[in-house]
């Protein structure tokens, strides 16, 4: 069905990859507050679409939906690092303070809570935004505080209050050569282009431009050893060449980057967009001149509300300079970008989601192959990569693939950057060249957790890595390494709990965040995780030791058709960190049994 609605746009002579329904959509709720049926029929009219795939959008993204939103929404952070910090509590201390629950409006429409996973703060949770402001380390007198000015802004007394709290990471380099953190770990504002070239962004594109083929720098990235720094760590050059190849046939190809990182724990890419913008833009165009793209889409997610308005700045002066456009640097090479926001999906990280949404679809997983490397964005060859991935471009291209392949262990070449949690010493994102333990990044280099309290549990990799015990913490940063232990590298977000925590609440929380952003595409997912969550909650309270194991038996049993039959990672993943529950916190999974 998705694929007939974009030939249908595509057939049109007013076709425009950016005026869509979903785009359409979004300007409406940001202006009103509020999408009704009306709306739905007139856009649908309006962009030549049958009304029910346009209500089905318009239903389908947490941004939207058809109940009326607050002239100002509180959106709070339900993502696991904040639930590290905090529980819920959070979210009750902003109930109270704001007399709503969670999905509520006031009946004047002055005020709406709503619930995010993830805002990109996880080192300084728990957080939540306001109208594009984002607020950290919240307690319940500064949410009493909030609602107070919020009281005020809502009646015209004063404007909604500047975000206060949300302190910067600490970004660190640590046994090898700064390439994703190049700049942002140097006293410099790399947002700046003059700043950047300064300090050799652009430089790697210069070069190849120059003296490069395209072909040449394909091999570069190949001899690279570089792999996705977003989910599977595929080898990032096998799919630029399949891409290529299809793109000669086509004609035509697209580049996007996947910036959306809705895997809470990590805000790696976050802070690429919003202080090294150009990083991003760079390999954009590297990727687009080896796989021969005619055009490049950023995807951000709309939890990130400080990044669109950055690399919309950064895009509008690379233009300028020349680093985009026609014919860049007086070369025959032709690329250009736009950046896209998202309006609210996990699942849109997925990349044949995130292409769905792009052509103003539901962000919809779609069975593979065809894979997009061969038939993506509007039907044509796409490459999608991560923020991470394209920022290694331009160090890879100007100090060359051997350079970048000599760093790391096994077949995880070059380096990765980690995030951790605020429950760290020092919360913040660290460059280390793959094969480093991971206790030295969360001990040596973090600090180890606050008020000194023994590491109980790390998950790394998001809501669908494992979850290793402190024992585990000597394994080597890389993917097949960790993958031996049971835990998934992913975008490296890291997130920490001390010896309170009680392992069956980390399984309720997973299952919780895997029911609430399931696509509903394919039913092992759909399904899957309600049942899970019915069964973690029900191994919480005190029952006989018979039922306890017939309840993990079906746990085991659901993870294993979740696995083998969800259509992507978020429903077939999620068996990874219930089974290292399982495994490493046995008695404590258990624990009701009497």
């Amino acid at each position: 069905m998705s694929d007939n609605l974009v030939q249908l746009r595509r057939r049109r002579s007013d076709f425009s990859p950016i005026d869509n329904a979903l785009s359409r959509l979004k300007s409406v709720m940001h202006d009103r507050r509020e999408i009704t049926r009306d709306d739905v029929e007139a856009i649908a009219r309006a962009v030549h679409q049958p009304t029910a795939a346009v209500y089905g959008v318009a239903t389908y993204y947490g941004d939207l939906g058809l109940a009326k939103r607050g002239r100002l929404r509180v959106k709070v952070c339900r993502g696991t690092a904040c639930f590290a910090t905090a529980g819920e509590s959070h979210v009750g201390w902003l109930e109270e303070a704001l007399g709503l629950g969670l999905g509520e409006t006031r009946a004047d429409g002055s005020v709406s809570l709503e619930s995010v996973y993830c805002l990109g703060f996880c080192n300084a949770g728990p957080a939540l935004e306001i109208e594009g402001r984002i607020y950290g380390g919240l307690t319940p007198e500064i949410a009493r505080a909030l609602a107070a000015a919020l009281d005020d802004a809502a009646a015209g007394r004063g404007p909604v209050p500047e975000a206060h709290g949300a302190h910067a990471p600490a970004f660190v380099v640590h046994g090898g050569p700064a390439i994703v953190l190049e700049r942002l770990a140097a006293p410099i504002d790399a947002s700046h282009l003059d700043t950047a070239v300064a300090h050799d962004a652009f430089a790697g594109l210069a070069k190849a431009l120059s003296t490069m083929t395209p072909e040449e720098v394909l091999a570069s990235v190949e001899r690279s050893g570089l792999r996705g720094r977003g989910g599977a760590g595929f080898p990032t050059a096998t799919k630029w060449r399949f891409a290529a190849d299809n793109a000669k046939r086509a004609s035509e190809g697209y580049v996007v980057c996947n910036a959306d990182e809705g895997d809470p724990g990590s805000y790696i890419d976050k802070y690429v967009m919003e202080r090294d913008p150009f990083a991003l833009i760079e390999g954009l165009a590297l990727a687009a001149y080896a796989s021969h793209a005619t055009k490049g889409f950023v995807y951000v997610r709309s939890e990130y509300p400080l990044s669109k308005p950055v690399l919309d700045k950064a895009v509008f002066e690379a233009r300028n300079a020349g680093w985009l456009g026609k014919n860049i640097r007086g070369s025959s090479f032709s690329f250009d970008v736009e950046v896209v926001t998202g309006a609210g999906s996990y699942v849109c990280g997925e990349e044949t989601a995130l292409l769905r949404s792009l052509e103003g679809l539901r962000g919809m997983v779609t069975a593979r192959p065809p894979f997009p490397a061969e038939r993506g964005l509007f039907g044509k060859p796409t490459i999608v990569n991560n923020v991470e991935t394209l920022a290694n471009l331009g160090w890879i291209v100007r100090n060359g693939g051997e350079a970048y392949a000599a760093l790391g262990v096994g077949k995880s070449r070059g380096t990765k950057a980690l995030s951790v949690n605020e429950r760290f010493v020092r919360p913040g994102i660290y460059e280390v060249p793959l094969g480093t333990p991971l206790r030295t990044v969360l001990v040596e280099l973090a600090g180890g957790l606050k008020d000194g309290r023994p590491i109980k549990a790390v998950q790394i990799g998001g809501p669908l890595g494992g979850v290793l015990p402190e024992r585990l913490l000597d394994t080597p940063i890389g993917f097949e390494e960790l993958d031996a232990v049971g835990a998934l590298l992913g975008h490296g977000g890291v997130v920490a709990w001390d010896d309170r925590v009680d392992a069956r609440d980390i399984a309720e929380h997973l299952f919780e965040f895997c029911d609430a952003e399931s696509c509903g595409k394919c039913f092992p997912c759909r399904i899957g995780g309600r049942r899970g969550l019915e069964i973690v909650r029900r191994l919480k309270a005190r029952r006989p030791a018979d039922e306890v194991a017939r309840d993990v038996g079906l746990l085991t049993e659901l993870c294993e058709t979740m696995k083998l039959g969800s259509l992507c990672a978020h429903g077939g993943a999620i068996p990874i960190p219930i089974a290292s529950l399982l495994t490493h916190f046995e008695r404590e999974m258990t624990g009701g049994a009497t």
